[in-house]
Parts: structure tokens; sequence; C-alpha cells
């Protein structure tokens, strides 16, 4: 990792956190996540840091990768039916106060498919960019935990 990325996880760490602790209502889901967690009695498989180290290596991608995702707060069963086809849609990696993921703490799983399907016309195949090679050896370079089935990732926060 070289020093400028360091300082750029560094920077997004800090002010994940500090968004974290301004926003009263953030204190408030964590304390009901960490009920969750004992009631279920959860192992946590990720930190704050290596979801942020995660989401900053997407931008070394030609795309952000789609993903859905299910939170440990959520009721009903999340479908990943979406992702049974290349995706041609993207994801959005930033922070919640960016409007894009959840506050970290809560993500219970993330599956991830490394593909983009672009359109390019009614009589051609579109076109699939493949950056599950890439992916993967980030998944591996930032030692993180996953699974892998046919090109989706799972990552798990929680298991």
């Amino acid at each position: 990792m070289e020093f400028n990325d360091l300082n750029d996880i560094t920077s997004l760490y800090n002010e994940y956190k500090h968004y974290i602790t301004v926003h009263k209502d953030i204190q408030k889901l964590k304390q009901k996540v960490m009920e969750i967690i004992v009631a279920k009695q959860f192992i946590p498989m990720m930190n704050d840091l290596k979801w942020i180290k995660l989401q900053h290596a997407m931008s070394s991608l030609t795309f952000e990768p789609p993903y859905v995702l299910r939170c440990i707060t959520d009721k009903d069963k999340t479908c990943h039916a979406c992702l049974n086809e290349v995706p041609n849609w993207l994801g959005d990696w930033s922070n919640y106060y960016y409007e894009g993921m959840p506050p970290l703490f809560i993500i219970e799983w993330l599956k991830v498919r490394p593909q983009l399907s672009q359109h390019r016309g009614r009589l051609i195949a579109d076109a699939i960019i493949d950056e599950t090679t890439a992916f993967r050896a980030i998944l591996e370079r930032l030692r993180i935990p996953y699974d892998e089935e046919e090109n989706i990732f799972t990552i798990y926060g929680y298991k």
C-alpha cells in the first residue's frame, strides 16, 4: 500500500468516525445492533477499517461493482436474485452520509458481482466487463474473508 493510499484511508476512516459520533440516531442504532449481535450470537468478521479499505480499493477497478447487502437489522430475507445475471448497473461504494452504503457496523453480508453488462445495440450482444480477478486480488491483498460462488463474492460483516 502506497503512502498516499494510507493517507487517503486514514482520512476516510477519520471522516467516517466523525459522522458516526455526531449523529445521535447512529448511536441508538449501534446499541440496537449490539443487542442483535448478542441475541443471535454473531461473530464479527469485518471492522470499520477493513470496510473502508475495501471501499477505497474499489476506485482501482474500471467500475464500481454492483452489490446487494443485508443489514443486521433487516427482518425480511434480502433478495439477491438481481445478481444471477451480469448486472447493467453500478454499485455506490461511498458511505451513508454521501447516500451510499449504510453505516458499516450494520452490514451482515455483502454480495458482489464484479462484472458489468454494457448494452451495444439490439443486434449485438452486450459487452461484458469482468473485474472478477482484480476484485479477488483486492480481497486477498486486504485479507478480507469471502465466499465465492458463480462469480458472486459474499463478504460477511457478521457470521
